[in-house]
């Protein structure tokens, strides 16, 4: 199902807004080398960006209103199911975190 606002926002893209934003000297010469690289201007770079940030946002909260939703139906888990699905997450990740400080 797609969101209202992202609904709205396909019907307007052709309508412009501008903004103002300030980055991290760093993130701005990233986005610029980026941009130069891809032959893109920096704003479809800064769009197409916020679109999949907005979009992971939406799904992330459709996923916890589900899951709310199933849990109050079924029941919540306990602190001993929490922790071992912690403990699960933990694992599953290890692996991606250790890349990601090595890099």
């Amino acid at each position: 199902m797609v969101s209202a606002e992202f609904s709205d926002y396909i019907r307007n893209m052709a309508e412009k807004v501008k903004f103002s934003v300030s980055l991290d000297a760093e993130l701005g010469r990233a986005l610029r080398q980026y941009a130069e690289a891809q032959d893109e201007q920096i704003s479809a770079v800064v769009s197409q960006a916020l679109e999949r940030y907005l979009e992971d946002r939406r799904v992330i909260r459709e996923g916890l209103q589900a899951m709310e939703e199933y849990f109050d139906e079924h029941g919540w888990p306990t602190p001993e199911e929490q922790a071992e699905a912690q403990a699960w997450v933990d694992d599953l990740f290890r692996d991606e975190r250790k890349e990601r400080r090595s890099a």
